[in-house]
């Protein structure tokens, strides 16, 4: 069994291999990055990653375990649906902020494993919490009545899909610029008139912050 001092290890390699990545993409990040990126041996990294893969694979499985619990966590701090959505758009700028759009990129294209992993929690994890936070904002008077929601929901996810999996990009807008725009748009056009006042509200707000 890993000691605690290996575990330790492993997780910096994760983390170190995690910041390359995002800033430079997948596909161009060698081992050998990872190693000077750490000032380790190359050898260090393969006692516990046979290949980079691994290191792919592992990082998905670690990220998506943080998103999913930072959604459960959004749906318990929210006041309300506007709230929570306001919530999960704050924190995709932050990540989205940390990421080269070339990540996504070299993920979909080159490592199918991690890929399937992803789509799967969207559609699982994701998507449900969409449809919750929906069915929760039409009881409340936030959302208009007539939408239909599986409808919604899937466009909501079409949009995350958007700025996750497309090669095409917008010009001159960071990522995380174009999550907080499209999110605006979204939360606007699903808003009742009380909805539209609540968005205001929770807006002027943090502009006061």
């Amino acid at each position: 069994m890993p000691n605690f001092k290996q575990m330790e290890v492993k997780d910096n390699i994760l983390e170190a291999a995690l910041r390359l990545f995002f800033k430079y993409g997948i596909k161009s990040i060698t081992m050998d990055d990872i190693a000077k990126e750490m000032s380790i041996s190359k050898k260090t990294i393969y006692r516990f990653f046979t290949e980079k893969d691994d290191i792919v694979n592992a990082l998905m499985d670690i990220e998506l375990a943080r998103n999913k619990e930072a959604i459960i966590q959004f749906s318990k701090q929210a006041k309300d649906p506007i709230h929570e959505l306001i919530l999960v758009s704050q924190h995709m700028q932050k990540r989205y902020a940390e990421i080269n759009p070339i990540f996504f990129h070299d993920l979909h294209k080159i490592y199918g494993v991690a890929t399937e992993k992803f789509m799967a929690f969207k559609k699982e994890c994701v998507l449900a919490h969409i449809k919750k936070n929906i069915e929760t904002g039409i009881k409340q008077g936030l959302y208009r009545a007539e939408l239909d929601v599986n409808f919604v929901a899937q466009y909501r996810l079409l949009q995350i899909d958007f700025l996750t999996t497309r090669d095409i990009h917008f010009e001159n807008i960071q990522l995380n610029k174009a999550s907080h725009h499209i999110m605006e748009l979204f939360m606007h056009g699903i808003s009742t008139l009380k909805g539209h006042k609540l968005i205001n509200k929770y807006k002027n707000k943090n502009e006061e912050e």
